[in-house]
């Protein structure tokens, strides 16, 4: 069984426990403990799963409501809340009296409550919205993704991102949230320069794409109003780009004679990342229930869960015929370890989605460790072989396309498989051309 899958779980006595390090922000609630630990009452480890799942979200849930009483904006939206269902269905206390005689912040003893003193002040005005207190950066990205769920705009992978996104920047503003009102211009300038000094320019231009996006979003609800600061910045997206570099026969050799003594379904990632060009994430994130036969060649379902780079990249791509029975061997010892992920011993399920994350540095340590330490070269170095590959073996563009996962828009579409995604054999005839042209740099 996957160790991923006993997460926040230990077994004792034939009963399965919770076990979690108390989050920063519930200290409070748990003064004397470090560990919240709890019986979940089962041996049953489907059962037991289930029960976690549902104390991670209770946890997560004091998380979001503790953060949000201890902000000023939320604590300025409860009270106006209050105030307004009580003018409405409360207008009269007693037979003399109007509510805001009684609510009023003197009254009420609120003179030392800037939130319930704005609120009082924006009720009274018949408004619900204050600009001293206006829409903050986290909770229009909430909102955002929200949408974003509910009407299948965006895929996972891409709502990660505009996450990631609106952490860095507030990390690079060092605080928890900021009203998009006040985000200047001269701020994302230097911003910009700040990522500039680490990243490269395509990277710093769909970050700051991002966050003109989501100020867009706020300006369409009405929530901000002027000129979008993230908009008509000009940055160079091709200075000291580093674009991912293929690894000689030489490399190749020595990486994957190195990889032997790694785990099987280690040496598997690899094969595959060379011969299919796949993403090491797409490869890490693959089902077992999206692998079939289809003409007698054995496909594998990509991005089938709407978590891909692009709407290209999901697809049906053949197995190589070198790395099918690795393939069906590791299938069995997922199943075996109710696994539903094929590299069941290497997915590392985070936070933010990114199951190849233990992968990608594994992988990592032992190119820089025995191969090279270029920055250049990668897993993401098979993809670009392949692609080399697929046009040394005269691979027609639109089949390399769907290969690789990459857009076919503006490509003839002259193939008649293609209407319905994909001719298995025709496939992996191309797959396989392409894979002969690999196999000399290994002398075969």
């Amino acid at each position: 069984m996957p160790s991923a899958d006993r997460k926040h779980l230990k077994l004792r006595h034939n009963t399965w426990y919770f076990q979690k390090r108390v989050p920063k922000a519930l200290k409070g609630l748990y003064p004397d403990h470090d560990m919240i630990e709890e019986s979940l009452g089962t041996g049953d480890i489907r059962e037991a799963r289930e029960k976690r799942d549902i104390l991670l979200g209770q946890l997560r849930q004091r998380e979001r409501l503790l953060k949000s009483q201890n902000q000023p904006r939320q604590r300025f939206l409860q009270y106006v809340e209050d105030l307004r269902r009580i003018a409405v269905e409360e207008p009269f206390i007693g037979p003399d009296m109007e509510w805001h005689e009684i609510l009023d912040p003197e009254t009420a003893k609120k003179t030392n409550d800037p939130e319930y003193i704005e609120a009082f002040r924006t009720v009274m005005q018949g408004k619900t919205q204050s600009e001293r207190y206006g829409v903050t950066l986290n909770e229009v990205l909430e909102h955002f993704i929200r949408a974003s769920e509910r009407e299948g705009l965006h895929t996972e992978g891409t709502r990660t991102r505009f996450k990631k996104t609106v952490q860095g920047f507030l990390q690079y503003l060092m605080t928890d949230d900021v009203q998009v009102k006040d985000i200047e211009r001269s701020k994302v300038f230097d911003y910009i320069d700040h990522c500039r000094e680490t990243q490269s320019g395509s990277t710093v231009q769909g970050t700051i794409s991002r966050l003109k996006n989501l100020w867009d979003y706020a300006y369409s609800r009405a929530w901000v109003t002027g000129h979008n600061p993230f908009e008509k910045h000009k940055i160079n997206t091709t200075k000291g780009r580093q674009k991912k570099q293929p690894f000689t026969g030489k490399e190749l050799k020595k990486l994957f004679e190195v990889l032997e003594g790694e785990p099987r379904s280690m040496q598997l990632l690899a094969r595959m990342g060379l011969y299919t060009g796949a993403r090491i994430s797409e490869l890490v994130s693959l089902r077992r229930d999206h692998l079939k036969d289809d003409e007698g060649v054995l496909l594998m379902g990509i991005a089938q869960q709407e978590s891909g780079k692009t709407d290209a990249a999901t697809r049906w791509t053949p197995v190589p015929a070198k790395c099918k029975a690795l393939v069906k061997e590791l299938a069995e010892e997922a199943a075996k370890a109710e696994s539903e992920f094929l590299f069941h011993d290497l997915v590392s399920i985070r936070p933010d989605g990114r199951y190849a994350y233990a992968a990608t540095k594994r992988f990592g340590e032992v190119k820089r460790e025995h191969v090279t330490d270029m920055h250049e070269k990668g897993f993401h170095s098979f993809r670009v072989m392949m692609a080399t590959a697929l046009q040394q073996a005269n691979v027609s563009e639109l089949e390399a396309a769907y290969l690789l996962g990459h857009s076919r828009k503006g490509l003839t579409m002259s193939y008649g498989y293609y209407s319905k995604g994909y001719d298995p054999k025709r496939l992996f005839e191309a797959q396989s051309r392409a894979g002969k042209v690999i196999d000399k740099l290994f002398g075969a």
